[in-house]
């Protein structure tokens, strides 16, 4: 199986990394909770316009016509710009009003037009949490069985809290009675779920990524005792480590990809095992560097922090990692 990137794709994530490097660079973010929030929201319409929303679609639907394999590498690359998961939220709600015929609604999602937020069920079921939903006018809505695309209005009055995630908008909710506008169910929602948990990956990779090389940059500048600190073994070994467990999710992300996109009779286990190894990756490396940046990665003003709790905030999207070792155990390995 090979794994590495075609012409093609290899051409795509150049595209995306200059274009984001450009119009999102972490390394300017300063911690101004309304400057985050409004950091990239200018450039949704933006990301219609490149095809980011439909790159998976096919060409008939509006789409790209790209497989799971690009927009992996897509997000991987929106994982480390820190973009807003809008971008998420909108390419699975077009991917479901697709599948369940509601054509109407696909243009304006894959042009950045109509922003789409998620809802998280509280676990005492009483109410829920809207994740981006201040501005959406959809709200992607999971349930174990299901997945629906509601109309904003149909959750009523909600309440602004503070997110983990200073990056993104948070409220809480009540669900009034109302019908979806779009739905799938059994298989075809299990597929979605674990589309979603693919991208998820690609995001926590990228974010693992980007603090390591946040990391090793630092390394290489500070200096302490007459000589570069990433001299030092109390720091190359934890850079070190950092880049072994990016290569590792990596791979697994990768190799998650091209099993759903082939077909493969694991790839909802791989699936599964990639977004695993990934968070892992996100929040080991967000911690050591948090810690081998010294004082200026607890200060808020540096973007350290911002990648841990964004990697804390896609974890609640789907399922959390409990359950995603829950279910990844009892899956088990296909046997050939």
């Amino acid at each position: 199986m090979d794994l590495m990137p075609s012409p093609d794709q290899e051409q795509i994530v150049d595209a995306a990394r200059v274009f984001l490097a450009r119009e999102l660079p972490v390394q300017h973010v300063r911690w101004e909770p309304d400057a985050l929030h409004a950091r990239d929201r200018s450039l949704l319409p933006r990301f219609g316009e490149l095809g980011w929303y439909g790159m998976g679609l096919a060409e008939e639907a509006g789409g790209v016509g790209f497989t799971a394999c690009e927009e992996m590498l897509l997000f991987r690359e929106a994982g480390r710009f820190l973009v807003t998961p809008i971008l998420l939220f909108s390419t699975i709600a077009a991917k479901l009003a697709l599948a369940h015929g509601a054509t109407e609604l696909v243009g304006g999602l894959i042009a950045g037009e109509t922003q789409c937020g998620l809802a998280v069920q509280t676990p005492d079921h009483e109410r829920f949490l809207l994740i981006e939903g201040a501005d959406a006018s959809l709200i992607l809505h999971l349930t174990e069985d299901r997945l629906m695309l509601k109309r904003r209005e149909a959750y009523g009055t909600v309440s602004d809290i503070r997110s983990i995630d200073d990056t993104v908008t948070l409220q809480s909710a009540h669900a009034r009675s109302g019908e979806p506008v779009a739905i799938v169910s059994g298989d075809v929602a299990r597929t979605m779920t674990d589309h979603m948990s693919l991208l998820i990956a690609a995001m926590l990779v990228g974010a693992a990524e980007a603090t390591r090389d946040l990391t090793v940059g630092h390394a290489g500048e500070r200096s302490q005792f007459g000589q570069k600190i990433g001299s030092f073994q109390a720091v190359s070994h934890p850079c070190a480590d950092m880049a072994v467990r990016c290569e590792a999710a990596l791979s697994q992300t990768k190799f998650a990809a091209v099993a759903v996109v082939s077909g493969r009779e694991d790839a909802e286990y791989q699936v599964r095992a990639a977004r695993i190894v990934a968070l892992d990756a996100a929040l080991s490396n967000a911690t050591a560097s948090v810690q081998l940046h010294g004082g200026m990665g607890f200060a808020a003003e540096y973007p350290v922090h911002l990648f841990l709790k964004r990697a804390m905030l896609l974890n609640q999207i789907g399922d959390a990692q409990p359950e995603q070792l829950d279910r990844f155990l009892r899956l088990g390995y296909p046997r050939q």
